[in-house]
């Protein structure tokens, strides 16, 4: 199964759009739901609180159990940032993330 999702790099302003293999999605204690992908030496993180987490969390395993080929993470960027390193707080907020069958 695919992802997709609008992406920016730790320390960059700039956007853009990857797509890679769906390989899970975990919440941190830091606040962060992070999205597993085939990318080895990058986390996926997206800032949000527990309940949002758990809603993601629903819809992607709808996606899921559907048989779709993809799934579309929108609402905010996901920041891609070094395996196992963390955002400062101060430079995330917490969005409201969605996901939809591609």
């Amino acid at each position: 199964m695919f992802v997709t999702y609008s992406c920016i790099e730790n320390g960059s302003n700039a956007q853009t759009c990857e797509i890679a293999t769906f390989y899970g999605i975990r919440y941190n204690r830091n606040g962060f739901a992070v999205l597993s992908t085939e990318h080895k030496n990058h986390d996926y993180l997206m800032p949000m609180t527990h309940g949002g987490y758990l809603e993601l969390q629903e819809k992607i395993t709808k996606i899921i159990r559907n048989g779709s080929g993809g799934i579309s993470i929108t609402g905010a960027p996901v920041f891609r940032v070094r395996r196992g390193a963390i955002l400062p707080m101060d430079d995330t907020f917490s969005a409201h993330y969605s996901a939809v069958s591609m």
